[in-house]
Parts: C-alpha cells; structure tokens; sequence
C-alpha cells in the first residue's frame, strides 16, 4: 500500500495579497457556435472523408456526428447543439 503527503506551501506574496480582485482580458472571447448547420449523414460525403474521425453523440434515438477536422480551429473548440431535446456541448 502506497502513502502518499500531501504538502501545501504558501507563498508569502499570497499571505498579503491585494483584496481587490483585477482580472484583465488577454483575448477577446470567442462568440458562442449556437447554429451550427448540419446535414443528414447521406449528404456529408462532399465534407467528411470516410477515414476521418468524428465525435459521436447518441441520446435515445437521436444520433449526431462531429467531425473533428471541424472542431479543431481556435474558433470552433465547442459547439452548443441540441440533440434528443436535451442541450449539449460537443468539445474535442
């Protein structure tokens, strides 16, 4: 059996920070993908490869795919969908 200690340090700049909070923008926040479109699985030839992969969503009947070649720009990192009348968020 392993033990492991767990050691907490406290640097002491931290013991006397300054109580008001300042955060600042580095980016701009990328807008939410909230419509993205989609096609029936027929009509995703012309986009989506055979040898592709793709992020596979199911819930109860309903099925969607994600390719991920669509999912991996600095500007599509999440896509807010609806599927089998829940809200998801596919992510790779």
């Amino acid at each position: 059996m392993h033990k492991f200690l767990l050691i907490s340090l406290m640097i002491p700049s931290m013991l006397h920070a300054d109580p008001e909070f300042k955060p600042r923008q580095v980016v701009k926040p990328f807008k939410a993908i909230v419509d993205a479109p989609h096609v029936d699985a027929g009509a995703a030839k012309p986009f989506v490869k055979d040898n592709e992969l793709v992020l596979g969503v199911s819930i109860g009947q309903a099925s969607r795919a994600y390719p991920i070649n669509m999912l991996t720009n600095p500007t599509r990192e999440i896509i807010n969908d609806k599927l089998g009348g829940k809200y998801i968020a596919a992510t790779w």
